[in-house]
């Protein structure tokens, strides 16, 4: 969890903060004593900080969880509310927010999530850990994770920034043009929940630094452009015993490589030579993969061909990019729960199922 500040050590950051609020990402959760609303209110005048303060709706809505069909009761016997829970300080925003604690934000933020997830599955996601390599199709997913409450931790990875022709599917804007990756997805994912832990890698995963990236992790979201590096991070996954799932936005594409419980699965369920694998063509690996060129929707096809003529890149929609993360999420939560998935490699594809 996001660790809390005190006053003191809020006013020391906005004198002298870490990154200017153009380039910041990581939210500052501030805990007030009693009698130091006064003081940090002048902090943010001074500092140009909107104050939202909507406690009184979040205590009404977390007592009306914990007694649906009763008397609402009391939940704070404080004559100093401001005192209770935390307030985030997203420094991009120039806003601070007076939030419930943080097991109470999360009875709250998740309630609507019960039964397709209990609450004793929530506690269990809670201590889990979350990588995300390539965050494009990744960023989608790590904040569909994010918003699912599917861990305690997650750690994003990409050394990209953000191009104009990225906004046909990325969940941006073109105030952020230029900005790295990591941070455009750490800033949607502190608006959902500041509590989540977040640690950014912003350099380039390779051999000689991907088990460092994967230690400790409880599941690999692999969705990087590179095929030298999704052939590194899938056998040092397979190593270290640590899932893999991976859904691409062609025709619904799915694969799941759950190493923990089939350790003798190759790299690609097999399906592309590892000498292709770890080299640097990546659209025809990416091609074989999928099935091979037969197995790309007629649209696909059509555009392969025309990669680096016509084309800049692999087309992708903003549609099938957020379908990509709905598939991911649903294999990550179940895998997450000690779920036995066997090996997956296929197309869930809508455009066949809806004729």
């Amino acid at each position: 969890m996001t660790s809390t500040i005190s006053l003191d050590r809020f006013a020391e950051t906005l004198a002298s903060p870490g990154h200017v609020p153009e380039d910041s990402w990581r939210p500052y959760l501030v805990r007030l004593a009693a009698g130091e609303h006064p003081r940090f209110s002048a902090l943010c005048r001074e500092h140009g900080i909107a104050v939202l303060d909507t406690i009184e709706r979040q205590l009404d809505e977390l007592a009306g969880l914990r007694s649906p069909a009763g008397q609402r009761v009391q939940l704070v016997e404080t004559a100093d509310l401001a005192a209770y829970g935390c307030w985030a300080y997203l420094p991009w925003t120039e806003q601070v927010a007076h939030l419930l604690p943080p097991d109470e934000y999360l009875q709250v933020v998740t309630d609507r999530n019960r039964n397709k997830i209990t609450s004793d599955e929530q506690r269990l996601l809670r201590t889990k850990r979350v990588g995300v390599l390539g965050l494009s199709v990744g960023a989608e997913a790590a904040v569909v994770i994010a918003q699912e409450h599917l861990c305690g931790h997650l750690v994003l990875a990409d050394f990209d920034r953000l191009e104009l022709s990225n906004l046909n599917r990325l969940g941006a804007g073109h105030a952020d043009i230029g900005r790295p990756k990591t941070r455009i997805a750490a800033r949607r994912i502190a608006a959902i929940d500041p509590y989540l832990q977040v640690t950014l890698l912003e350099e380039k995963i390779t051999q000689d630094n991907v088990e460092n990236f994967l230690h400790g992790l409880d599941l690999l979201v692999e969705e990087c452009d590179s095929a030298e590096t999704k052939y590194a991070t899938r056998t040092a996954a397979r190593r270290l015993g640590l899932n893999v799932v991976y859904a691409a936005d062609e025709r619904g594409f799915l694969s799941v490589e759950p190493y923990a419980t089939h350790p003798d699965l190759p790299p690609f369920h097999g399906l592309v030579d590892p000498h292709l694998a770890a080299s640097a063509d990546r659209i025809t690996a990416l091609v074989e993969w999928l099935g091979g060129p037969s197995a790309l929707s007629e649209r696909a096809k059509e555009s392969v061909g025309l990669i680096g003529n016509d084309l800049s890149g692999y087309p992708q929609l903003a549609g099938e990019a957020r379908y990509a993360a709905g598939q991911i999420a649903h294999v990550a939560r179940r895998l997450l729960l000690g779920e036995r998935l066997p090996p997956f490699h296929g197309h869930v594809d809508l455009a066949e199922a809806i004729t």
